[in-house]
């Protein structure tokens, strides 16, 4: 992964842990303020906002690392542990839906490559350059 990858990965990290931390307070918040509806529906939007981090963070995690949760940890590390048949079911499926024969025949129709070669070639300039090339 390049460096600048890296780095708006790690902004990425963040600014998403920032949000957990910001709903987290305001949670924490809500706990001490007088009951009133609308700090119940503070409070309710900020639970809500935890719940929704913290189970996209385990199901982003859980597809490609084992977690340590009893119970839970055989139903993580999925994409390692099937990397074989996903790679197989996505060569099935390329050359099924873009590799068949109707779907080449189709793309050679549609775009005519030879129609296309031969009106390049109808230009003077592009003729010298092929045949200084070609020389």
């Amino acid at each position: 992964m390049g460096a600048s990858k890296e780095a708006e990965l790690r902004r990425a990290k963040q600014v998403a842990l920032a949000f957990l931390a910001g709903a987290a307070a305001i949670f924490a918040v809500t706990l001490f303020l007088p009951r009133a509806w609308w700090v119940e529906l503070l409070a309710a939007f900020s639970e809500a906002a935890m719940v929704g981090a913290l189970a996209d963070w385990f199901a982003v995690v859980a597809l490609f690392r084992r977690v340590p949760i009893p119970y839970v940890s055989r139903h993580t590390e999925i994409i390692p542990a099937n990397q074989e048949k996903i790679a197989d079911n996505l060569a099935q499926f390329v050359r099924e839906k873009f590799l068949d024969t109707e779907s080449l025949v189709g793309l050679i129709r549609r775009h005519d490559p030879a129609a296309r070669v031969a009106e390049w070639l109808t230009q003077p300039d592009h003729t010298r350059q092929l045949g200084g090339q070609l020389v």
